[in-house]
């Protein structure tokens, strides 16, 4: 079924690509008729009353308005949870995406049926950018899709909350099943590594599997590990149409799943041979796969460079520019992880980052940017949210007709500041990328933290033991040097406080391998998504190894002045 439909699909696909980039040449006129439908939509709710927003100039009052923070909305959401409606959007809020808190407090977006509704849209939109980019070959069987699906709870006034992309896949339902490698059931799998191996026994079976889609890349990056790592008893199940006794599942969800697997030796006996010749890579295994679709801007090219050895002939191609607040762009370049700015879901605006400390700066709408600079995105949504501050930094690159061309750098406030050196997570993410590359040392994960405890103050990065051999103190060190030679090279500020000896030599804790997967563990356990829960790779909280890593610890290594 899926091969007589892949064509049509395939062009549907791309037309829905197509029509987005068609707007480009009228981002202006389509996003002023946006703010419009939406002052128009929200002005008399509470909230828009309590703004000026329902008066007979509710544009002239909204660009006089100054940004907003999460903490502006607290009220309010709380008094929607409780049940209320008609305080932020005058449309019904039926769900309460729920964010991971890895870069601040956990937060509540409030989500209406109109933007569940356009969920689907934006992912099929986002794969016809990747086929007009040349990246996806013709469609001739499904797709992967690693998520879980998580729901936790409802509120006080009984609306269901979860992370955004829940909220999505359920939007779904039956067409899912249909377009999916995985049946539903893996996906509320709650043990990761049962849920991944099981997404991987389906997608093994599919010999024209299409994509892969992961809304981070380090879920994809843990998924192509346990592929290795569990390939002999993934292709004894293959071969038998069984599922490991050791996987940690429900006898239900077992049952469910077991009547939808059929034996298929011949394609075990197919990916063994591969195994066996050294070529068992995302692109011999899924021939028809030309890229894999997952973020790759900012600190998640750290995770995106280490799918390389995995993926063989595949690409990785970033196909959305999304929070938990909405969707704000799509993917524009086979080479960079650029986006075009959506003009239709939102009304997105631009406050330059130099100037966003100063509460009296306005932001200005997107078409104004300036290329090359830096800006934090500030939104208005459907849902509610007015001049939002999304705590994104974006670089305008340039533009296609009227639409902005950005680049994610960062998230606002992902800075250590120790002494005033003002170090940003570009700069270690740009760091560890070259110390990598020159030591052919890829790591698990890593975080830097202030420590305070030294005279004078320095940083500390901690990571894991390297894969393979036990990890030697000399080339710990000289990893240490290079990262913190390259961060000298690179960031200013930093480097002259090292040289007026302000700041001393970085430090290097070297955890047990594991760690970061048994910390990601813990935060599922206690209720966070799997598909969000993410490393902070700049910590600016000096207690936050002790905390969160103490019995992990197996060395303290002192580095040599860079």
């Amino acid at each position: 079924m899926m091969s007589s439909a892949g064509p049509l699909a395939s062009w549907t696909l791309r037309q829905a690509g197509n029509r987005f980039y068609r707007r480009t040449e009228r981002f202006r006129a389509i996003s002023d008729r946006t703010l419009e439908q939406i002052l128009k939509l929200n002005g008399c709710t509470e909230y828009g009353q309590q703004r000026g927003l329902d008066g007979p100039s509710p544009r002239r009052v909204f660009d006089s308005l100054p940004a907003t923070t999460y903490a502006d909305y607290i009220p309010y959401v709380q008094r929607i949870a409780a049940g209320e409606q008609n305080i932020l959007t005058a449309e019904p809020v039926i769900f309460f995406s729920t964010t991971s808190g890895t870069t601040g407090p956990p937060k509540l977006i409030p989500v209406t049926q109109r933007k569940m509704r356009m969920t689907g849209m934006c992912l099929a939109t986002g794969i016809g950018m990747a086929i007009r980019a040349g990246v996806l070959k013709p469609m001739r069987g499904p797709f992967l899709t690693i998520m879980t699906e998580h729901v936790s709870g409802t509120t006080a006034g009984g609306v269901p909350k979860g992370s955004a992309t829940t909220g999505g896949y359920k939007r779904m339902g039956k067409i899912a099943d249909l377009i999916f490698s995985s049946p539903p059931e893996v996906a509320r799998v709650a043990d990761q590594t049962a849920a991944r191996y099981l997404h991987l026994l389906f997608a093994l079976s599919e010999r024209n599997l299409w994509t892969i889609v992961a809304f981070f890349p380090a879920t994809l990056l843990f998924a192509l590990r346990d592929l290795h790592h569990s390939v002999d008893s993934l292709l004894r199940d293959l071969a038998e149409g069984t599922i490991s006794r050791d996987l940690d599942i429900s006898a239900q969800t077992r049952l469910a799943l077991q009547q939808r697997l059929a034996a298929e030796p011949a394609r075990a006996r197919e990916l063994l041979a591969l195994l066996e010749q050294d070529r068992f890579t995302v692109g011999n295994i899924w021939r028809d796969m030309g890229s894999i679709l997952t973020v790759t801007g900012g600190a998640f090219r750290f995770y995106a460079d280490q799918l390389q050895p995995f993926l063989g002939s595949a690409r990785v191609f970033s196909p959305i520019y999304s929070a938990s607040e909405g969707t704000f762009g799509f993917g524009y370049s086979a080479e960079n992880p650029y986006y075009l700015l959506l003009p239709v879901l939102n009304y997105v605006e631009l406050l330059p980052v130099e100037a966003a400390a100063d509460p009296q700066c306005l932001p200005i709408p997107a078409w104004q940017a300036e290329p090359g600079r830096k800006y934090e995105v500030v939104v208005t949504t459907f849902d509610g949210l007015v001049r939002y501050r999304l705590q994104d930094i974006v670089r305008v690159i340039g533009f296609e007709g009227q639409t902005p061309v950005i680049e994610f750098i960062e998230r606002c406030g992902q800075v250590i500041d120790i002494v005033g050196e003002k170090t940003a997570e570009h700069h270690v993410v740009e760091a560890i990328a070259a110390a990598s590359r020159s030591m052919d040392e890829p790591l698990v994960d890593y975080f830097v933290a202030p420590d305070t405890e030294t005279t004078p103050a320095r940083y500390v990065l901690a990571i894991e033991e390297w894969r393979g051999e036990p990890t030697t103190h000399e080339r710990a060190v000289e990893f240490v040097r290079l990262l913190e030679t390259d961060l000298r090279r690179t960031a200013a500020d930093y480097d002259e406080e090292r040289a007026l000896g302000t700041l001393g030599p970085m430090g290097l804790v070297l955890l047990r391998r594991g760690a970061f997967e048994r910390l990601r563990r813990q935060r599922i356990a206690a209720g966070s998504s799997a598909s969000q829960v993410k490393t902070p790779h700049i910590v600016i909280d000096p207690g936050f190894l002790a905390r969160e890593f103490a019995s992990e610890i197996l060395v303290r290594m002192e580095s040599h002045e860079a």
